[in-house]
């Protein structure tokens, strides 16, 4: 065989196996696009429709990994991975509540090497849960800017399809929530500070009425924590109260958990109890909730929930009971799990004294002091 002869079989074999090979590329990336448009129609509306907060995190944790493969298959799965992701960052805030909660009941009874290994525990799981949400936002910042061709918060996409609406939703809270979690881990994920200025202007992006009143809701929750970020806005407590309003009506109280982060963070008693007054009142038997999106709602619960037993744990050394956001340890006449808190009243007080010198302290000094105030550490870009 010539010389010639054997260099054109060996670019025919080398053609053919590139076709081959092309074409098992193009099948499998039709496969996994074509699995992703069945999940987004078929399987997230689903997922929104369930009121179950805990089961949504658990099916981020469990799920995420086999989505995210089909990026490499040449699919996009941002769509699905930014409402997994947002999930699973839940599971991990949830896991770091609890050993906050933790160090702040070894704290009060002055159990040194319990409180610093809780708040070791603390700033692990916070990290893991802004490690998360911070992917989920990144995936949504590089494909909305990538498809839309717009830099985000600069200007508005034209998003036609609501489930893109939403996600833009998903995705900016992600982005706010993980540099809080940042802050919070003391820094572990290196979460850009500059998001919160992104997520305010570009909430502006999203129909207030129909997303609930979240989107000016957020955009108030952060022009009460950077300084300088409300000259020449509304009111941030008034707008707060009137995306309540909103969300109340449309049954995703998304915006009164908003107020309950804004309250914390003032470390103002009175507007901590209305917030939490405010969100119990919101869920009673009469009030809809919106069956589209009762995971949204569910996962605003939780926040409050979370705030609600932090200020309890604070005061008393225990969490909120059922009747924890209406009735609190002080309260006269208070009712229901009175019983359990007999004799906190003079202790919570006394409680409510800085630390002394049998106090343990957290492993960096400045993260000793209440989770109020690392809430307003989060505040400063």
């Amino acid at each position: 065989m010539s010389k010639v002869h054997k260099i054109g079989q060996f670019m025919a074999t080398a053609i053919v196996a590139s076709s081959i090979l092309s074409g098992c590329s193009y099948v499998i990336k039709s496969g996994a696009n074509v699995a992703l448009g069945f999940s987004e129609n078929h399987i997230v509306p689903p997922i929104l429709a369930g009121g179950d907060a805990d089961m949504a995190c658990q099916t981020g944790n469990a799920l995420t990994p086999a989505i995210m493969a089909t990026k490499d298959m040449g699919a996009d799965p941002t769509r699905m991975a930014v409402l997994l992701y947002s999930a699973a960052g839940m599971c991990a805030e949830n896991r770091a509540l609890d050993a906050e909660l933790r160090y702040l009941r070894a704290s009060k009874d002055g159990k040194v090497s319990e409180a610093q290994d809780a708040r070791v525990e603390q700033k692990r799981w916070a990290a893991l849960a802004a490690n998360r949400q911070y992917t989920g936002y990144q995936l949504f910042a590089e494909r909305w800017q990538a498809k839309y061709k717009y830099t985000l918060g600069d200007s508005c996409p034209t998003m036609k399809k609501d489930l893109d609406q939403t996600i833009y939703l998903l995705g900016m809270l992600s982005g706010l929530q993980a540099m809080t979690n940042d802050i919070n881990s003391g820094g572990a994920a290196n979460v850009p500070k500059d998001i919160a200025a992104i997520v305010e202007r570009g909430m502006a992006c999203l129909d207030n009425n129909k997303f609930w009143g979240a989107p000016m809701a957020t955009r108030a929750v952060i022009w009460t924590l950077l300084p300088g970020a409300d000259e020449g806005k509304p009111d941030p407590y008034q707008t707060l109260k009137q995306s309540m309003q909103i969300g109340e009506q449309k049954g995703v109280r998304l915006a009164h958990a908003l107020y309950a982060v804004s309250a914390q963070a003032s470390g103002d008693d009175a507007r901590i109890r209305e917030a939490l007054r405010t969100y119990a009142a919101s869920r009673e038997e009469d009030k809809p909730v919106n069956p589209e999106f009762r995971l949204i709602d569910a996962m605003a619960g939780q926040m409050v929930q979370a705030i609600a037993d932090r200020y309890w744990t604070e005061h008393t050394g225990v969490r909120a009971g059922d009747d924890g956001m209406t009735v609190f340890w002080d309260d006269q006449g208070a009712t229901g799990d009175d019983e359990l808190f007999d004799g906190l009243g003079d202790s919570a007080t006394e409680s409510s004294a800085p630390a002394t010198e049998d106090t343990p302290a957290s492993p960096n000094q400045e993260e000793s002091s209440t989770p109020t105030e690392s809430t307003q550490e989060a505040a400063t870009p």
